[in-house]
């Protein structure tokens, strides 16, 4: 039942897991534990990356935007001299400068002497579904850049910047005649520009081939999603305003091999991004979210979507893998290991996010997780009311074979099932003790009813001549009277109530039960060996059951002992409990018969063992000590003796020691140390 438990709770579980992982119901909270591993992920950011800020300095000091690009003229020729490795622009130059064609020549030939500045190409659609537009810098700044590149960011479905598409641009009709890939440039293309990473960008496009899509543009096409890890929030990478550059108030060396920015960072002057470093109270500049990514390719650490099918199996696997340990665990523990699974699932996707640059979203398996425990316990509590129903059916059967009524009135239409068959369980529970304990009283009735009879026949045996038969006939009426006296003693140890049980001293306890076995231990000229503890040893139980019990172990000890034999009784305890060991110098019990001496009617049978007894002296030995929470156990080797070993738990509880149950102090042993 419970391989089909596990089985049916796993296939569940990793239908749940692929069903949440293709539909992407749960994206958002894939967003929401990715933008807390950014967070809690922050690195240094790139030296040598800066953003020149248009910021609310530079705007007080020049004016509103749109500049005149004399100032971007004059900051190219500032940058020039510090031999920057790059200069990208975040500014659209689509438009020519109103009445001033020689600003944009003079803007063109200073582009063209840097030799390593970019400008962007904005895409636009004028309404959702309609088709996107590109606008390129004006042929003059186009023929002179060293490259073009994305200035938009795509935004998930929550409205957060956290992917760019290393390939996006416009499908044409003609892109053919010109001779041109489906695809603008990445973002900013800057990187194409460092050494390092020229082999790993989309090849450059000559700007001179692009004036051919300005009218051909149908729709957006992107390729290569990648995701951003983020090095920290706004304001993260060096900056510098632009009209500080102006005033070469930089120092020397400052630009020098870096990869310049040129963005708008003051608030309502420009594009700002909602990242999952930043916040509504404080968004991202566009550029900073491109130096971000720029520096994330330099690491190659943009992050890489894993695919679909790897997701899906993966969270399938991981959404089963909790049926490890809910077979094994109580509901507590297994609630608290569902919490830590759930958590160090978050940690493992993060964590391959971080090292290894790809992205696993985990949402399929953490929502399979969190109903784990829910549908193995729904499966379990399933099969334990199918057992329950098969078992008590069968008690019913059972009971009523025996001709015990087993139909009670029980109104099951106005009693919902489950409640229902606790009333069945009430009802049949009541009916089982009614039928032990009228087998209890019928065994302890019989046992006791068979004594008397018994006894009487003994002693008028007694009165009559002995003869060849009256011998056998003794013999016989002996071991009847000590089989219904070992099923009375057994029947009063099994039914013996233990919350009756008070404290008693095993010291003297044990010494009276030597005491009871003086006269047949003389008879057979018995040495004894006591060693005692001196102080009290306190236990909780019933005095006469020990007491029958330690004597049994001891009059068992006596009987297979030879004459002139010693017996040694030890007693000690330590912090948590006593034990007792009588040892013997019998002829031992065969190793394979041991296991079944302490059963009921069972007896290890052998060369030296005696042929009297009922088999159910150790069997009340073993009822006696269990019901006392302790365990009893023998070793033998045969032909070297045995030793019967009770252990038993002390009594912690402050008490008040019974005078009558000290017999050092008000009992005269008939023995000494020694007999």
């Amino acid at each position: 039942m419970q391989i089909n438990d596990r089985f049916f709770t796993a296939i569940a579980l990793a239908l749940i897991a692929c069903t949440f992982s293709l539909s992407e119901v749960l994206v958002r909270f894939d967003h929401f534990y990715y933008d807390l591993g950014q967070r809690l992920s922050f690195k240094n950011a790139p030296d040598n990356i800066v953003i020149v800020a248009i910021d609310e300095a530079s705007i007080d000091a020049i004016g509103n935007l749109p500049w005149s690009r004399r100032f971007h003229t004059e900051l190219i020729n500032h940058l020039i001299n510090q031999k920057p490795k790059a200069i990208g622009f975040g500014v659209v130059f689509s438009e020519p400068e109103r009445d001033a064609k020689e600003v944009d020549y003079a803007f063109a030939q200073a582009i063209k002497r840097a030799g390593n500045v970019v400008l962007p190409v904005l895409l636009e659609a004028p309404y959702v579904g309609g088709a996107v537009k590109q606008s390129l810098p004006i042929p003059p700044l186009a023929s002179a850049v060293a490259g073009l590149g994305r200035l938009n960011v795509s935004l998930d479905a929550d409205g957060v910047a956290r992917s760019l598409y290393l390939w996006e641009g416009v499908s044409a009709a003609d892109l053919s005649t010109v001779g041109l890939p489906h695809f603008s440039q990445s973002v900013l293309q800057v990187a194409h520009l460092l050494p390092a990473y020229i082999n790993t960008v989309p090849p450059v496009i000559h700007p001179s081939k692009l004036s051919a899509l300005d009218d051909a543009a149908q729709r957006l096409v992107s390729y290569s999603p990648r995701k951003v890890d983020f090095f920290g929030p706004p304001r993260h990478f060096d900056q510098i305003s632009y009209v500080d550059v102006l005033a070469n108030k930089y120092s020397s060396g400052f630009f020098k091999d870096k990869i310049v920015l040129v963005g708008v960072t003051a608030l309502g002057g420009g594009d700002v991004l909602y990242t999952p470093v930043s916040s509504y109270s404080q968004p991202m500049p566009g550029i900073e979210f491109h130096a971000n990514a720029i520096a994330a390719m330099q690491d190659s650490s943009l992050v890489v979507d894993a695919p679909s099918w790897v997701v899906t199996m993966l969270c399938a696997l991981l959404a089963m893998l909790p049926l490890l340990w809910l077979p094994r665990m109580p509901p507590l523990k297994s609630v608290a290991l569902i919490a830590i699974y759930f958590s160090t699932i978050i940690l493992a996707s993060l964590s391959i996010m971080h090292w290894w640059s790809v992205w696993i979203p985990a949402s399929g398996a953490l929502a399979a997780v969190l109903l784990a425990y829910p549908i193995w316990s729904w499966r379990k509590l399933n099969s334990a009311q199918l057992s329950l129903d098969k078992e008590l059916q069968r008690l019913r059967d059972e009971l009523a074979a025996l001709g015990m009524v087993t139909e009670d009135s029980l109104d099951e239409a106005n009693v919902d099932p489950l409640q229902s068959r606790i009333l069945k369980v009430n009802l049949t529970a009541q009916h089982l003790r009614n039928l032990h304990k009228s087998r209890n009283d019928t065994l302890a009735f019989i046992s006791h009813d068979i004594r008397a009879p018994l006894g009487a026949a003994m002693m008028l045996l007694d009165k009559f001549e002995a003869n060849k038969y009256s011998q056998r006939m003794s013999k016989m009426l002996i071991r009847a009277h000590s089989m219904a006296e070992g099923f009375l003693q057994a029947s009063r140890a099994e039914m013996a109530n233990v919350n009756r049980f008070h404290e008693l001293d095993m010291v003297s306890l044990t010494q009276q039960a030597i005491d009871d076995v003086y006269e047949i231990s003389m008879a057979k000229k018995l040495k004894l060996h006591k060693d005692f503890p001196e102080e009290c040893v306190w236990v909780r139980g019933d005095f006469g059951l020990l007491l029958r019990a330690v004597s049994n172990i001891l009059l068992n000890a006596v009987k297979y002992s030879p004459e002139r034999g010693v017996i040694s009784v030890i007693l000690n305890s330590n912090e948590q409990s006593m034990v007792l060991k009588v040892i013997d110098q019998g002829p031992g019990i065969p190793a394979k018969k041991i296991a079944k001496v302490f059963k009921r009617f069972s007896r290890a049978e052998g060369e030296h063992q005696a042929q009297e007894g009922s088999g159910l002296g150790l069997y009340f030995v073993s009822v006696t000590i269990k019901k006392h929470r302790g365990s009893v156990s023998v070793h033998s080797e045969e032909g070297r003796g045995a030793t019967f070993i009770v252990s038993l738990p002390l009594e912690r509880r402050k008490i008040n020691r019974p005078i009558e149950y000290d017999r050092r102090k008000h009992h005269v042993s008939p023995f000494n140390d020694t007999i």
